[in-house]
């Protein structure tokens, strides 16, 4: 014999229809998070930033005279941001039970792999830091998430 949680009382009932959503909402939200965090620390106006907070190498004197657009540079390092093509590939990738933070475009697939190498530095991958805000704030809007529909499911 089944007992209906609409028994007990109808409140937990509608609790546990509000939550329902609640881990791909919050998963949604995570990954925003992620996504807000990298790109501000890769398009910025230092240049960008690596994974480990250190500014993206310099530009050759050469290039930042004349660049291949045969425009004078005005930043000194590295600037992730000249077409926007790179910035715009970055895309959530939202799935059932996961979500990824990736390139749309296989080219600038290759562009990363390749500025990283030239670097030496590790640049598009998150630091543990970053990895710790996004955990700390999805937890945070989670918590205000769940004490809302308690409030709203008990009134």
């Amino acid at each position: 014999m089944a007992t209906k949680l609409s028994q007990l009382d109808e409140s937990l009932e509608r609790l546990i229809r509000k939550i329902e959503d609640e881990p791909k909402d919050m998963l949604l939200f995570a990954i925003k998070q992620a996504e807000a965090i990298f790109k501000d620390r890769l398009f910025n106006d230092q240049g960008g930033r690596a994974t480990d907070g250190s500014l993206l190498p310099q530009y050759s004197k050469s290039y930042t005279t004349y660049n291949k657009y045969g425009k004078r540079k005005t930043a000194t390092h590295w600037d992730l941001v000249a077409s926007g093509d790179m910035m715009g590939s970055i895309k959530p990738n939202l799935k059932k039970d996961s979500a990824t933070l990736e390139f749309i475009n296989n080219s600038e697939v290759k562009k990363a792999d390749s500025l990283e190498k030239r670097a030496n530095k590790t640049i598009f991958k998150f630091s543990t830091k970053e990895s710790k805000e996004v955990i700390d704030k999805t937890v945070k809007e989670t918590m205000k998430k769940i004490q809302k529909d308690i409030k709203e499911s008990f009134k």
